[in-house]
């Protein structure tokens, strides 16, 4: 038994190894298929990830809303395997957000889907205050509700664009090199057309583009930034660019 459990456990490793370095490398879907594998609360998390970032860095995905149903899957099942996970109530948080860009906001409301997920990156904050995704992504929620919901969204929900600039910045500068935070924060800025907030999105792009990328996620985040970016001079063209990302 001793033996079989030692098996096991090696096996799921080099599989959770397999799905590191696929991911590392930008094969979201063999990185997806490695984690599942693996199978526990960090596989499945990390499969659900790895989904997302396909979602994220690859717009043109031909059936986004099937690809994201998988990814609340797998985050779901993260979840059931241990609640208590950070990374799944992480993942299931954001694989929840991505699934919500396909529900009415009034509906995604009735069914409790930004409550939820709101909870569950609070749970994380709270215990781990450094956690930067959970941070960066509670920016995001929070910048959401505003670009979606308006004052009624935020009233109801008890959100503001101030919290969300609050979230993404204590994250920044927890993580300062990381660029996929500065992308993420210039682009819910930018996709809030009139909010105001246009030179610090305008920064954060810049100084996404500054930092050397440390995987292919990375990479391809500093290739999104490039292209907003690139639409400084028009800024009717970067809000489309931008709410054309958040909406797909």
């Amino acid at each position: 038994m001793a033996s079989l459990l030692l098996l096991t456990t090696t096996g799921a490793r080099a599989d959770m190894d397999e799905a590191r370095q696929a991911f590392a490398g930008g094969d979201w879907q063999e990185a997806a298929s490695q984690a599942q594998q693996a199978g526990g609360a960090e596989g499945y998390a990390y499969a659900a990830q790895a989904l997302v970032t396909q979602l994220m860095l690859e717009p043109d995905y031909p059936d986004r809303r099937a690809l994201t149903r998988q990814a609340v899957e797998l985050a779901e099942t993260a979840f059931r395997e241990d609640s208590d996970s950070a990374e799944a109530r992480l993942r299931l948080a954001i694989s929840l957000g991505y699934n919500g860009r396909y529900t009415n906001s009034m509906r995604a409301y009735l069914m409790r889907m930004p409550q939820r997920g709101r909870a569950l990156l609070e749970s994380v904050v709270a215990d781990d205050p450094g956690n930067v995704w959970a941070l960066g992504t509670l920016g995001a929620w929070h910048l959401e509700v505003a670009r979606r919901g308006g004052a009624r969204g935020m009233q109801m929900l008890d959100a503001s664009v101030e919290a969300g600039t609050g979230h993404y910045r204590q994250a920044i500068t927890l993580d300062p090199d990381n660029p996929a935070l500065r992308y993420f924060f210039a682009l819910g800025l930018i996709a809030l057309d009139g909010a105001g907030q246009d030179d610090m999105a305008w920064q954060q792009l810049e100084a996404a583009l500054a930092l050397e990328p440390r995987d292919a996620f990375e990479a391809g985040v500093r290739d999104e930034a490039a292209q907003l970016l690139a639409l400084r001079s028009d800024r009717d063209a970067a809000t489309a660019w931008a709410t054309d990302r958040m909406t797909r």
